[in-house]
């Protein structure tokens, strides 16, 4: 129960970009051959972050439109991590007992509000200082939560 009520809150808190995953396979699936990577030398996988969006905000830099599409860049591998961010939520949920899955719906509740507390500030800010807006700093704050969880479900799924 705790299980679907963990699901629950992260999908009610979580941005809508998690559908935009299914669409973007090689975006999703250059992460993945970077978290393999990162695994394989036992690193915790931090190089993988921004993969998509920094080269995306870098070939956009000459556009008219660059800070929208630095925001749409963000947003795109955004959508990545998210996805990710359920596949982890899962695999730590399915190792945990019940009193860690309970303080796992918790933190992931606070992380959500937190995210959605400091991320919008970025909307706020001179965006020649702040490519990509709130969609980066969530991107950033989601894959390294991503990271934790992956972390998380590795050692309590060992046995």
């Amino acid at each position: 129960m705790r299980t679907s009520f963990a699901i629950a809150v992260f999908l009610l808190f979580a941005p809508p970009f998690a559908a935009q995953a299914q669409k973007m396979p090689a975006d999703a699936q250059t992460i993945a051959t970077c978290l393999k990577t990162a695994e394989h030398q036992g690193t915790f996988g931090g190089n993988c972050i921004g993969l998509i969006a920094d080269p995306c905000i870098e070939a956009a830099k000459d556009r008219n439109s660059y800070f929208e599409a630095s925001k749409a860049c963000a947003a795109r591998e955004l959508a990545v991590w998210t996805a990710l961010m359920a596949e982890a939520l899962r695999g730590a949920n399915a190792g945990a007992e019940q009193k860690m899955k309970a303080a796992l719906a918790e933190s992931q509740k606070a992380f959500a509000e937190s995210r959605d507390k400091l991320c919008p500030v970025f909307d706020t800010l001179d965006l020649g200082m702040v490519l990509g807006g709130a969609n980066y700093c969530r991107l950033q704050e989601t894959a390294r939560r991503v990271l934790n969880l992956r972390r998380l479900a590795s050692a309590v799924n060992e046995h």
